[in-house]
């Protein structure tokens, strides 16, 4: 479960702000809300006083609070509020006590600062991005919140003088995601609202708000350049096994999903270690499709970690595709994953109804930290971090094994890019050219609307890095909570910001080492992992099982992408787009993702009209 805040900040010394302030405050809906911090300049409310793994800590003389879990840098020791009022890094609210937070702290927390005497604020995301942060500035004063439906309830009491203005779609937006389903920016699919991304800082200072990176992927991408991969392996176990030690402290009953892949297993693994270890149970979901029943890998890993597996079929409970997806909660962005909730209802309810828990746990994020990609850009990578051909045999066989290609032809493209002495544009040959949107709705800066802050600040380290920090900054916002979707919270533990530096810091030429994707990680953790395990070199796969369900659920697909709003303005190619929602070819997995881009996207778009204050 997300938790659930809102937030209201404004320059107190500023007349203006502080009387539209005023009036947004007294609001009948901000009633129902708790008041963790109320005084000039600053108003932060809850929906849970207090839980047990997700809190409220205040600074020293109310100057800010603190919402989440956060643990100490390098014991990873949860903290309390009273030792956080007596951090000295922390007296002063300023752009020291950011820098302060996330160079000595970690967790998942968003911190809400406010300075007494300047007027001053800050407002910092953590970079593991769990606790979701949407933000608008109406008359000077900026509202914050996990959940934008808390800003349609300010816009709805219309008669009210501090309320909101309506909404309005931004159909610029929405071509992006048809385009790019992947799309990760702050913009949403709202006009002038916004998403704070991860390890980002939202502040108004000098009188103006802007944002800017409080953490940076870039500043860890420089290692020793002559440290063993014995050394690495060590770092790397060490850290992980220390990150998941302070998430299973906070923890007495857990559901893991456990796939059976590499990283699924290797929490179950960690979470056996831990000090203290909660009760855990593993749910493995599975089809019969080609890769699509992993029972046998799962079967491996719980029995070698004692614990017991509940095997769910992904057809459990109702299996279409149907006017349940135009009933969600409204988000401030569109999501694929949003389209498979109400179908997945069914088993989370069993679920609940069969085990307690408080927290769901996967292996999210083993893929962009240990590296599960065939890329000959380590060979590159080499060069321009040791600047010698000392290794670079080595670094070139494993190449060749990642990407089926020949060694001296792997050596001439990295030493003449080297020697071009140009930046590598990564990424944007990935971008989709989908031929389900009409021509007309592509940005023509689109290849730069798309590019999260992250790939920006890291152009100029070595490209094949540059590509992790790209899937990385995916991954942590595709894994943002769905509103009222879970009764209980999901937490992806790899996913840590330690793990997440020490990552970064391996060239990517050693997390291939052996020419295997996760290729240090197998290495580190061989007697975590079963061997059976770390011997897979395919992942499974959904494809199979969402094809059929697509074909299922084709009829209403067809009604609501030929009818819908989306051809209505011209975003889609429709005379692409009918035969494969009908049927009359057939839907390829190359396909796949730009078709749910579309239904996704319709049916956001929906949700969103028929509420009366969305224009």
């Amino acid at each position: 479960m997300d938790f659930p805040y809102l937030a209201v900040l404004w320059n107190q010394r500023d007349p203006e702000q502080a009387q539209a302030a005023a009036l947004l405050l007294e609001m009948p809906c901000l009633h129902a809300w708790h008041p963790v911090l109320r005084r000039d300049g600053i108003a932060v409310y809850t929906e849970m006083p207090s839980a047990r793994y997700l809190t409220t800590q205040h600074l020293r003389d109310e100057q800010g609070t603190l919402l989440g879990v956060l643990f100490e840098r390098h014991r990873n020791r949860r903290l309390c509020g009273r030792e956080l009022r007596e951090d000295p890094g922390l007296a002063e609210a300023g752009i020291g006590t950011i820098r302060h937070l996330t160079q000595n702290y970690w967790g998942t927390y968003v911190a809400l600062i406010s300075n007494r005497h300047s007027g001053e604020w800050w407002v910092l995301r953590d970079c593991s991005g769990m606790i979701p942060s949407y933000y608008m500035t109406v008359r000077g004063v900026t509202l914050i919140a996990s959940d934008v439906r808390n800003f349609i309830e300010l816009a709805r009491q219309r008669d009210a003088p501090g309320a909101l203005p309506p909404f309005e779609i931004n159909w610029g937006y929405i071509a992006g995601f048809l385009t790019y389903s992947q799309l990760q920016i702050r913009e949403t699919g709202l006009k002038n609202v916004y998403e704070l991304l991860a390890g980002e800082t939202l502040s108004n200072c000098r009188g103006r708000v802007g944002v800017e990176l409080a953490w940076n992927p870039a500043t860890f991408t420089e290692p020793d350049p002559w440290g063993s991969l014995d050394m690495r392996c060590e770092e790397l176990r060490n850290t992980a096994q220390s990150c998941i030690n302070a998430w299973a402290s906070i923890h007495d009953w857990v559901v893991h999903s456990l796939s059976g892949g590499f990283d699924s297993s290797l929490v179950l693994s960690l979470l056996r270690h831990a000090p203290k270890r909660p009760h855990v149970v593993c749910v493995n979901r599975y089809s019969t499709g080609p890769a699509e029943d992993e029972r046998r890998y799962a079967r491996i890993a719980a029995n070698a970690a004692h614990t017991p597996l509940v095997e769910w079929p992904w057809e459990f409970g109702h299996h279409a595709i149907d006017e349940s997806c135009l009933r969600l909660p409204p988000r401030a962005k569109p999501t694929i994953t949003a389209l498979f909730r109400p179908l997945e209802a069914p088993f989370f309810s069993a679920l609940k109804a069969a085990q307690r828990f408080d927290a769901i746990w996967s292996g999210e994020g083993g893929d962009h930290l240990f590296l599960a990609l065939n890329t000959e850009l380590t060979v590159l990578d080499f060069l321009r971090i040791r600047r010698s051909c000392s290794g670079l045999v080595d670094v070139l066989r494993d190449a060749a094994r990642l990407t089926g290609r020949c060694i001296p032809h792997l050596a001439w493209d990295a030493l003449s890019a080297l020697a071009r002495g140009e930046p590598i544009d990564i990424g944007i040959a990935a971008l989709p050219n989908s031929l389900l949107v009409a021509s007309y709705s592509h940005r023509q800066d689109l290849r730069v609307y798309i590019q999260h802050p992250w790939a920006n600040a890291a152009k100029c380290v070595p490209p094949g890095k540059r590509q992790q920090i790209i899937l990385l900054a995916e991954v942590l916002h595709r894994l943002r909570p769905l509103p009222a979707s879970l009764e209980s919270r999901e937490l992806h533990p790899l996913l840590s910001q330690p793990l997440i530096e020490q990552c970064l810091r391996i060239p990517t030429y050693e997390l291939l080492c052996g020419g295997r994707t996760r290729g240090l990680a197998r290495k580190t953790f061989a007697n975590y992992v079963p061997a059976q395990i770390i011997d897979r070199e395919l992942k499974g796969q959904t494809t199979h099982h969402v094809l059929g369900l697509l074909h299922k659920s084709s009829s209403f697909i067809t009604d609501l992408m030929l009818n819908g709003t989306l051809a209505q303005k011209g975003l889609l190619n429709c005379k692409a787009l009918q035969p494969l929602v009908s049927g009359t070819i057939p839907l390829e997995a190359s396909c796949l993702f730009p078709l749910l881009a579309c239904v996704a996207a319709e049916a956001w778009v929906r949700t969103w009209l028929d509420i009366d204050i969305v224009r």
